[in-house]
């Protein structure tokens, strides 16, 4: 029977760190970029312009993600390892109600309750969430490069 070790650990660096690196490559190249993210029902939710490469890249496309703690000990990085797919989320209950958690877990004050278009007006962002099909929790504290599958 697979340990819930990792697992518990995926959960709590999500819980702990509030940035991702999204992987993409385009005509030009290989790309990342830092994003914000929230992470429920599966997916990791973020806001970003449409007009950001790691979008017009990656939007509907494989690529991939990354989550990592900061440590001085090259024998205690930790992280996540991911691939999957960027999609626009459309306006709904759903991402009404992501946008509005969003908010809440960056402090970011919404007014009123239509937090989709409060980003897209305030940031010129709009949301999007990166569903994983793979996922891996990295942990060299229990060896170097040693990696256990998740399932979410």
């Amino acid at each position: 029977m697979p340990s819930s070790q990792p697992k518990n650990r995926f959960q709590e660096l999500i819980d702990a760190v509030w940035t991702m690196t999204l992987a993409t490559s385009g005509e030009t190249g290989p790309w990342s970029a830092p994003v914000y993210y929230l992470y429920r029902e599966k997916r990791f939710y973020f806001f970003s312009s449409p007009a950001s490469r790691h979008i017009l890249e990656g939007d509907g496309r494989p690529c991939a993600a990354s989550i990592f703690r900061v440590h001085e000990r090259v024998d205690h990085l930790e992280g996540i390892q991911m691939s999957g797919v960027i999609h626009s989320q459309k306006p709904g209950i759903r991402t009404t109600s992501a946008a509005g958690a969003y908010a809440r877990r960056f402090g970011i004050p919404v007014p009123g309750a239509d937090f989709l278009t409060f980003f897209q007006n305030a940031f010129h962002a709009r949301l999007y969430a990166f569903l994983p099909d793979q996922v891996y929790h990295m942990d060299n504290r229990k060896g170097f490069g040693n990696r256990e599958m998740i399932t979410l």
